[in-house]
């Protein structure tokens, strides 16, 4: 597969005359080693109009970076293969990245609450706060429930004040952490677990495994979203638990 993503690089480079960049330029980016390979003439384009310089270090951590959270959030579907002609900074603007560099964060406190979101009115109240596909439109929250499966958006302290920054280990970042969505089946089993950075990662396609959440959440919340509720239950109209 690697052959073909290399096939690729090099069809496009040779556009441009540059099929000799080809390795030097997987070397500095191994991300491209993937299907982030697309990507790889819009970087040959940012370097040539003078963009970044692939020979200063700053210049390709930061590249890098940006490769690392489009593989990860609904960026990579968005951008075509020259980042729709947009430069490195209008990128991180589009994908919430600000700044560019990832910053180091501190330890993290844990205090999860959990919100039961029970129809897409409870959903709709998110629509500012990230991009996941329940929030955005009713449309979308009804193809999503109409198996029966529930969600369940996790919030830790005050997680509406998080900045959109990336951490050095994003997507399992403070902002990442910050909102979790948790989907769960009728037969109570966790379907999908996304961060707010919308990413759904690793081997299963989950943010975290289901005993990562339940390490996160703690024992009491971790267990309230195999609860059943009924939809005309009053004493459940605003599940907020503690």
């Amino acid at each position: 597969m690697e052959e073909q993503y290399r096939k690729e690089i090099t069809w496009w480079f040779a556009e441009f005359g540059s099929e000799s960049e080809v390795d030097n330029y997987l070397a500095l980016f191994p991300e491209l080693n993937s299907r982030l390979s697309k990507f790889a003439i819009g970087i040959l384009k940012w370097n040539i109009a003078g963009l970044i310089d692939i020979h200063n270090a700053d210049d390709v951590s930061r590249v890098r970076l940006i490769l690392k959270v489009i593989d990860q959030t609904p960026g990579f579907d968005f951008f075509d293969n020259t980042f729709n002609e947009c430069d490195p900074e209008t990128v991180c603007e589009i994908l919430g990245m600000s700044p560019m560099a990832p910053i180091e964060e501190p330890e993290m406190k844990l205090n999860y609450t959990v919100d039961r979101i029970r129809n897409y009115a409870d959903a709709q109240q998110y629509l500012d706060m990230t991009s996941w596909c329940i929030v955005i439109s009713e449309e979308s929250f009804n193809a999503y429930t109409s198996n029966g499966n529930r969600f369940y958006f996790c919030g830790n302290g005050e997680w509406w004040n998080v900045p959109c920054i990336p951490g050095k280990s994003f997507p399992r970042d403070r902002f990442g952490y910050s909102l979790i969505a948790v989907e769960v089946s009728p037969k109570n089993k966790i379907v999908s677990i996304t961060s707010r950075w919308n990413t759904c990662a690793g081997d299963t396609g989950d943010f975290l495994s289901p005993e990562e959440l339940r390490r996160f959440l703690g024992e009491e919340n971790f267990n309230k979203l195999f609860l059943k509720f009924s939809k005309q239950s009053p004493d459940n109209s605003n599940l907020h638990l503690k």
